[in-house]
């Protein structure tokens, strides 16, 4: 049944070629007025004999709008977290999307909590949507398993002809393209792009640590670059009645341990590079080593006693910055510098989170930074249900436009925004920043751009960092400072974001990964309070008896086929 259900979408996908030549944009034949879009001149328009049945010789075919004469419909399942609008054809950016490209999108959102279970009904159903956008839940088991399963469309023909909007933004940047492409070559898919207004670049690191300036200023200390430094610091702290120095994650993790050249947070589920190297942080000496440092500086009272309660970024509660019990601890941008009291969050108005570099072990080492460096994320599909696939890619190239980027973001122009500033890049106007109604920015951008709550097409980061820049009042930016001061090492020990491993690795490796990141915590923990004495070394023979050298087998073939890309 699954065969004769993928045949049929490679004939309806072929007759929609034949109608689109017919009815819809690119051909050039519509006595419409056609607007080309498209983010640079370099987007090539493929000759007009084109048939579509495989990528164009001269490239996609020039996106010109409207995408059709008559009005066409396609449905769009996605998230979308909007507390202003309930439906979104009632945004003016989308309202302005269906005036230009003469498509009507049926939406059916639901809110990120959820996704998952929605997903799961809908896939067991049969009744697909003609584009499926789950955000952060990819089709389970891959891509190439919902092709195979003969419910998603392999859209690797479709991006070539059709979005010559996505083929150029996946031309600006090297990992973008990587993290877009299958180990076969292959653009099954779509993925959300990441850059800022007109790049295509990665967001940097939006966590890292940070200290209360005020207190180290009011103590009259220097910034500490060194552990042995911050272990200076922190006794004074103690000394002085503080009582939790240093916060540390639940289970035991702090970015501290990049010192070591070890992440021990548990993001990539303890993964990461040595070189050229897929390795399990918890097996390298220096986990050990900064296991020993933890453990004595709990011992010495510079651990908040509470850190398996959770730290402050894990609870969301903050009353370490309220009673000035913490000076050391991990910290999110957005809460850098006075964000946290502006925001609401706390009452302390003295309270000025500083972000710093991490640590090194001496004077001179090498700076070490975490970053997953994500360019390419979250799958967008077009489902064997769609009964005008060319139509669907050419209104999803549409959200990688430049046209379709703003209005995504900042709404409509001459309303909500300006073209201006040194790029002539869109600038807030007074209708978002200062309201007539007393909307807040967030209440306004609600109801003219459509990503304010979603991240369809391009995810522009540049469109939050200037709301906050704009409302600071003084031109500053405390959370794109703290970003660029985190990304600015240039010794990235992270697995690169992007490998994929096939349904049979999946399964293979995910099982036996789990039961060991569950070890890697408890024994954590454990060894910190001083309840567990087991030494590195037989920890480390634990973890390969567990099967973790399938793992990293499994690992270093599919990073290896990602560098092969």
């Amino acid at each position: 049944m699954k065969k004769w259900r993928r045949v049929i979408a490679l004939v309806l996908g072929f007759m929609m070629v034949i109608v689109c030549f017919g009815g819809c944009s690119g051909n050039g034949r519509s006595k419409e007025t056609k607007v080309t879009v498209g983010n640079n001149d370099s987007v090539a328009a493929a000759d007009e004999s084109s048939t579509g049945t495989g990528p164009a010789a001269t490239g996609p075919e020039a996106l010109t709008l409207p995408l059709c004469e008559e009005k066409q419909e396609l449905t769009v399942w996605m998230i979308y977290n909007g507390t202003e609008v309930s439906d979104v054809n009632d945004i003016k950016g989308v309202q302005k999307m269906e005036e230009l490209t003469n498509v009507h999108i049926n939406w059916v959102t639901m809110n990120l909590q959820e996704v998952a279970e929605k997903l799961g009904l809908l896939l067991t159903s049969g009744d697909y949507p003609d584009i499926l956008y789950p955000a952060s839940y990819p089709y389970p088991g891959g891509t190439e398993k919902g092709i195979e399963d003969g419910v998603l469309l392999d859209m690797d023909e479709y991006i070539h002809n059709y979005m010559p909007n996505y083929m150029n933004l996946l031309s600006q940047n090297e990992d973008a393209r990587k993290q877009a492409t299958s180990d076969d070559g292959k653009l099954h898919s779509l993925k959300v792009i990441v850059g800022s207004d007109l790049t295509v670049e990665g967001e940097g690191n939006y966590q890292g640590l940070t200290y209360r300036k005020d207190i180290l200023d009011a103590m009259g200390l220097e910034v500490p670059t060194t552990i042995e430094g911050w272990h200076d610091v922190l006794v004074k702290c103690r000394e002085n009645g503080m009582e939790a120095p240093l916060s540390i994650t639940k289970n035991g993790g702090t970015e501290l341990s990049w010192a070591w050249g070890v992440q021990s947070q548990g993001m990539g589920n303890y993964l990461q590079l040595d070189g050229s190297k897929v390795v399990f942080g918890p097996t390298m000496d220096g986990f050990g080593d900064y296991l020993d440092t933890m453990r004595q500086w709990y011992s010495e009272g510079l651990i908040d006693p509470n850190f398996t309660s959770g730290a402050m970024i894990e609870k969301w509660q903050f009353d370490s910055l309220e009673n000035d019990s913490t000076m050391l601890m991990s910290s999110i941008s957005s809460f850098c510098g006075q964000n946290a009291f502006r925001q609401g969050f706390i009452t302390n108005d003295q309270t000025y989170l500083q972000p710093i570099v991490s640590p090194v072990l001496n004077e001179g080492d090498t700076s070490i930074k975490w970053e997953r460096n994500i360019v390419a994320k979250d799958n967008i599909y077009i489902t064997t249900s769609c009964k005008d696939p060319v139509l669907a890619a050419k209104w999803l190239d549409f959200q990688y436009s430049q046209e379709g980027q703003y209005l995504n973001w900042y709404g409509i122009e001459g309303e909500t925004y300006e073209l201006g500033g040194e790029d002539n890049t869109p600038q807030y106007t007074d209708l978002v920043l200062k309201n007539p109604d007393n909307l807040t920015p967030g209440s306004v951008l609600q109801r003219y751009a459509l990503n304010n709550q979603s991240w369809l097409g391009k995810h522009d980061y540049s469109a939050g960092m200037k709301l906050t820049t704009a409302l600071s009042g003084d031109g500053s930016n405390a959370q794109q400072d703290a970003v660029e001061l985190w990304s600015a090492p240039e010794k990235n020990i992270a697995l690169t974001e992007g490998i994929m491993l096939t349904d049979e690795e999946g399964k293979k490796a995910n099982s036996t990964l789990t039961a060991i990141v569950t070890l890697v915590q408890e024994h954590m923990v454990n060894y910190i309070l001083g309840k567990d004495n087991t030494s590195q070394e037989d920890f480390v023979k634990t973890l390969y008896d567990f099967g973790l050298q399938d793992v990293l087998d499994i690992y270093q073939a599919a990073y290896e086929r990602y560098l092969a890309r």
